[in-house]
């Protein structure tokens, strides 16, 4: 699909292209039934912009013209195919195909740098009706000739590992341009994800054309992805010292990761007076619109509320969501959504689609949640869709500065930043309710990048002032650039149990796992003294000297059951209920 321009704002763009030694997709469209659906028929990938083979979108097969063989695609009317390319971040790779636009007709095709489209742009060729076209470059364009009514054999090399790209036209050499930007200019991603056919001409041309032999070939191949490995995926603690994970790249390519404190939804967790009344973006307060749109369009806007952000807000719930809109538009509707890819911009599964009519142009309207979403700490997503006339301003925005990397706008299924020159945050606030909670937990650091085969240790600190005796739960969050497993999570399970001593401090103690099989793990800030088991009748089964701060308690000789251990500590005696399997 064409990028559709903002009035002063560009959705991102970025670059794309290929080399040849191993085959990696190819497609003469020899296989097809003549007259159907191109993707509807297709088993190696191709698909529509929205993903909707056998609608108005797909490309149909012909055999009206055909480059060694007897069919072809042919690119008309409302067709924007997809043909994947895997989302490469490393090697060297050429696509090719060939393009026959008859005389009066012209034609078209990007390069993204995503999988997932429109989200970035790498590059936009157009093939004039008259034989004269341009390319469209890192914000440069570059006229180009070629030929109406015969076979246009068009090359797209991209080297990721050295950013460079280039384009050939039947053999000859039009541009070189820096892999890693976007078509319109600015910084994009160096990885190479789709080629998009689109039924798209230069401006006042009509795009009709036939597109064959589709091949993506790898020159030379990429190093191996990220890999990311996690030393442990379960930590029990008692808070009194610090715990550690190590996560290891075991890939070629440098690891990028975070990692962040989580707190799911508990009956223990300890309330504490909020900080937020609400959750927005908007500093400044409303002031204008954005939009600007050249054609009629459905235009979806969010906020991304990241952990660092939502930290404050742990605990509390969001029970209504006030949007300001500028320009009144039709066929608004709420939007909220978990977390995203780590690796993909946008946002993740949709919450909530709340139809809602606003009260006016610059107006807030609350739209009340169906029911409250609980703040876990994890990344959300919230906004609005709505359909927007050719020349309108509908999203609100306040009088800035702007945030970076919170403010997004999707006019298709990809979403990407709005134009760095909109100084301006989306008016979207997530109105809170209930208390926040104490959150016990530190980790550090909470991001870095990883070489290959280094190591990051992941250290945890506790506080555990405060805490009723009891087992907590936090999860550490670690996101990573890796393609195959972008999340990781690590259970961090605290369990306290404080008495009273002789000198009036306390004691604290951890007991794991609960129930158990084969051990009992025993951990205390104070020397343990004896450690005794006793049946539910109260007969005494089993007692071990410890004189440690630690003991493993053997009870595979047990029968199945309930039992009571008995701590002792100085002149403290502490209880625990546990159960044998």
């Amino acid at each position: 699909m064409k990028k559709i321009l903002l009035f002063l704002t560009c959705l991102a763009t970025v670059g794309i292209t290929a080399n040849a030694q191993t085959v990696l997709l190819a497609d003469s469209f020899e296989t097809y039934t003549n007259g159907g659906f191109l993707a509807q028929q297709a088993t190696n990938g191709w698909t529509t912009w929205s993903n909707a083979p056998g609608t108005a979108e797909d490309a149909t097969i012909s055999q009206n013209f055909a480059n060694g063989g007897v069919q072809s695609a042919l690119i008309q009317g409302t067709n924007d195919m997809i043909f994947p390319l895997a989302n490469k971040t490393s090697g060297k790779y050429n696509v090719s195909f060939w393009m026959y636009m008859p005389t009066g007709f012209g034609g078209y095709y990007n390069l993204q740098h995503y999988q997932a489209p429109g989200i970035e742009w790498a590059v936009e060729v157009y093939f004039g009706d008259n034989g004269i076209g341009e390319i469209l470059a890192n914000g440069t364009t570059t006229p180009i000739s070629h030929s109406n009514s015969a076979w246009v054999f068009v090359e797209n090399h991209v080297d990721i590992d050295t950013d460079t790209a280039a384009i050939f036209i039947d053999g000859v050499h039009i541009v070189t341009w820096p892999f890693a930007t976007q078509a319109g200019g600015g910084v994009g991603a160096a990885q190479l994800g789709g080629v998009n056919f689109y039924a798209g001409a230069l401006t006042g041309q009509t795009p009709t054309y036939y597109l064959d032999n589709v091949t993506y070939t790898e020159l030379i191949a990429g190093n191996n992805p990220p890999t990311i490995s996690v030393s442990t995926t379960n930590i029990n603690t008692n808070g009194t010292a610090p715990e550690t994970f190590d996560i290891t790249n075991n890939g070629d390519q440098d690891m990028d990761f975070e990692a962040y404190p989580t707190y799911p939804f508990a009956a223990n967790n300890v309330p504490i007076t909020p900080v937020y009344t609400q959750i927005t973006q908007d500093v400044s307060g409303f002031a204008s619109g954005l939009g600007g749109f050249t054609v009629p369009v459905t235009v979806k806007a969010a906020n991304r509320f990241i952990p660092s952000y939502l930290n404050a807000a742990i605990g509390q719930e969001i029970n209504s969501v006030d949007v300001q809109i500028n320009d009144m538009a039709t066929n608004f509707a709420l939007l909220v959504y978990e977390r995203g890819s780590f690796i993909t911009p946008g946002p993740g599964t949709l919450l909530y689609n709340i139809p809602f009519t606003p009260t006016g142009a610059a107006s807030i309207t609350s739209v009340p949640l169906p029911s409250p979403l609980y703040i876990d700490g994890k990344d959300l997503w919230i906004g609005y869709v709505c359909d927007a006339d050719t020349g309108t301003f509908p999203l609100g925005l306040d009088a800035g500065p702007r945030t970076l990397g919170v403010n997004w706008i999707s006019t298709g299924p990809g979403w990407s930043e709005y134009n760095a020159a909109i100084d301006a945050n989306l008016t979207i606030y997530g109105i809170l309710q209930g208390q926040a909670v104490q959150q016990w937990l530190t980790v550090t650091p909470m991001s870095g990048t990883l070489t290959s085969s280094q190591s990051q240790t992941i250290n945890l600190t506790f506080n555990i002032t405060g805490l009723p005796d009891g087992n907590y739960l936090s999860v550490v969050e670690i996101g990573a650039n890796d393609p195959n497993q972008e999340y990781t999570s690590v259970n961090v399970n605290l369990t306290v149990v404080t008495s009273i001593d002789d000198l009036g401090s306390k004691v604290s103690v951890m007991t794991y796992p609960n129930p158990t099989t084969q051990n009992i793990n025993i951990k205390s800030d104070n020397k343990i003294d004896v450690v005794s088991i006793y049946g539910l009748n109260g007969q005494l089964i089993k007692t071990i000297l410890v004189n440690d701060k630690t003991a493993l308690l053997k009870v595979s000789d047990l029968a199945k059951g309930s039992y009571v251990m008995k701590i002792k500590i100085g002149s403290n005696s502490i209880i625990r209920n546990i159960i044998v399997q």
